[in-house]
C-alpha cells in the first residue's frame, strides 16, 4: 500500500504541475482544454484510496456528488444559491449548464479537506465538519481569482458573498455526511491533492496577475 501510495503521489503532483507549466509554456488553450481528464484521474485516485468498499461508501459518495451538482444546476439556471454565474467550456461536457467534473471535483474536496480535518479534530465531529468546510472555501476563493481567465467559470456579480456563504454550506453539509463514514482514511493523499489544487492555482494566480 505504500508503494501504491507513492505512485499516486507522483501521479498526483506529475498531473497539477505538467498541467500548469503546459498551460503557461507550451500550449495554454490545449492544456486547459485537458483539464476534465485532469480531474478525473485525481476523482479515481481519491476515491480509491479512501473509499472502502461497501455499500454506504459507495451511497454516499453518490450522494455528496448528486447534491452538489443539482445545487449547481439550480444555482446556474436560477442565479440563486451561488449568485449569477456560468461555466466555460474547458470542463467539458455540461448537464443543465453545469460540467459533470464539477460534482466529481466537489467529491475531491470533500474527501481530502474532510480527510485533514478529522486528523485535527478526531474527537469532535462538529469541529471537523467546521473545518473541512473551511479548507473547502479557502480554496474556493483561491480558484476564485483565475477561473475566468481560463474559462473555467465566470461571474455576473461584483460582489461573491453569497457564492462564499453557499460553498461553506453546501460544503459543510457534504463534510456531515462524509465524515460519518468511519474507517481509516488516505491523509497523505488528501493533504496532498489539497496542496496540488492550491499550488496549480496560486502559480496561474501569479502568472497571470504580474506576466501578463
Amino acid at each position: 500500500m505504500k508503494n501504491l501510495t507513492k505512485i499516486f503521489l507522483f501521479i498526483i503532483w506529475l498531473n497539477q504541475l505538467f498541467g500548469v507549466f503546459g498551460i503557461l509554456l507550451i500550449d495554454f488553450d490545449l492544456f486547459l482544454s485537458l483539464s476534465p481528464i485532469s480531474l478525473i484521474f485525481t476523482f479515481l485516485i481519491v476515491v480509491y484510496s479512501n473509499i472502502e468498499v461497501s455499500y454506504k461508501s459507495f451511497a454516499t459518495i453518490i450522494f455528496i456528488f448528486s447534491l452538489s451538482i443539482i445545487s449547481e444546476i439550480i444555482g446556474v439556471n436560477s442565479g440563486l444559491l451561488f449568485g449569477s454565474y456560468y461555466y466555460g467550456e474547458n470542463l467539458g461536457y455540461s448537464i443543465y449548464g453545469v460540467p459533470l467534473v464539477i460534482g466529481l471535483n466537489w467529491v475531491v474536496l470533500t474527501v481530502s479537506c474532510g480527510n485533514i480535518a478529522s486528523y485535527f479534530f478526531e474527537k469532535d465531529k462538529y469541529l471537523s465538519i467546521f473545518f473541512g468546510s473551511i479548507l473547502m472555501l479557502l480554496l474556493d476563493i483561491v480558484m476564485e481569482q483565475v477561473s475566468g481567465n481560463i474559462d473555467f467559470w465566470y461571474f455576473n456579480d461584483e460582489s461573491l458573498i453569497f457564492n462564499y456563504i453557499t460553498w461553506f454550506l453546501l460544503g459543510a453539509c457534504n463534510q456531515y455526511f462524509y465524515q460519518s463514514l468511519n474507517y481509516t482514511k488516505n491523509l497523505v493523499i488528501s493533504v496532498n491533492v489539497y496542496l496540488s489544487f492550491i499550488v496549480f492555482f496560486l502559480i496561474l494566480f501569479i502568472y497571470l496577475k504580474f506576466f501578463i
